[in-house]
């Protein structure tokens, strides 16, 4: 017997003892817990999203009042910088000529990327399970490798989609109030969530690192802040169109103040599901840990 068995052989009558002396608790502090686990938790699905539940919540709230900041002054926007040549050309990017919207689709773009913070971290869970050992104890059970990546996966995309909506719905709350209108609910919301094949594609390659080169899986960060450069500063440092079409955010439509398109989204997409299946599969050949 190791000394790793003897010293829990030991700590059992103290535990024994504990219960004794504290009716219902141990000394570790709080109270006695559920009898038993909600049996959601007994599906892969269920324990990655409460496992990610806290997380998701977070990124919610943050892009809402990040949006609901930058929706409040929308209506001064023309005000603030229409005098301001180089700065109604920075922000009138798209080529429309509503500086308001031009604005709101910059604002969007910028809470996007934000967000993506979110589908980049919660991809990122499954390398985090795997190296703390609690992905192994999980894997022994009847559970697939399949099975549990998919679900933290769409725990992800779907959370993605929930991340979105809220920094729509804050952007629209806001400049509703300030003088838009009710109708730029709905209108903003929308626009928001068309950044969510971008959203996914960075999912579905922190996927097929996690599935390859789990060592490297943490580059997707990189790549992250490489949209940020290209998505806020490409045009001012003059970025040659081949580096800033290698950003998923370039190919979506800038609403409101571009023209809505389903082709480079849908292509996005099937790129999306493509890392996926990289991912899953280069997984399922290689070792836990």
């Amino acid at each position: 017997m190791t000394d790793e068995h003897l010293g829990a052989s030991r700590s059992l009558p103290e535990v024994r003892t504990a219960g004794r002396r504290w009716p219902g608790r141990l000394p570790c502090g709080g109270g006695a817990g559920p009898p038993r686990a909600a049996r959601s938790l007994g599906r892969p699905l269920g324990l990655a999203l409460r496992l990610q539940r806290g997380s998701l919540i977070g990124w919610s709230c943050g892009v809402f009042l990040a949006g609901f900041a930058y929706g409040w002054v929308a209506s001064d926007v023309e005000d603030l910088i229409g005098g301001n040549g180089t700065l109604r050309d920075m922000v009138a990017r798209y080529g429309t000529t509503d500086l308001t919207d031009s604005y709101l689709s910059q604002s969007l773009l910028l809470v996007a990327l934000i967000g993506t913070g979110f589908a980049v971290q919660s991809a990122l869970r499954l390398r985090g399970e795997e190296t703390g050992l609690r992905a192994e104890l999980l894997l022994a059970t009847p559970v697939s490798r399949v099975r549990w990546t998919a679900s933290h996966l769409a725990v992800a995309m779907a959370g993605s989609v929930v991340v979105l909506a809220a920094a729509g719905l804050g952007t629209g709350l806001a400049y509703g109030t300030t003088g838009g209108g009710p109708e730029q609910i709905p209108r903003l919301l929308g626009a928001a969530l068309a950044y969510t094949p971008a959203l996914w594609l960075l999912t579905g390659l922190t996927s097929a690192l996690f599935g390859l080169l789990p060592r490297a899986v943490g580059t997707a960060w990189v790549f992250l802040a490489a949209c940020f450069v290209i998505g806020l500063l490409g045009e001012v440092l003059g970025l040659p169109g081949w580096v800033t079409s290698a950003s998923p955010f370039e190919h979506v439509p800038h609403l409101p103040a571009g023209d809505p398109s389903a082709a480079a989204p849908v292509l996005l997409v099937l790129i999306t599901v493509a890392l996926t299946a990289v991912g899953a599969a280069g997984f399922r050949r290689r070792d836990v840990g």
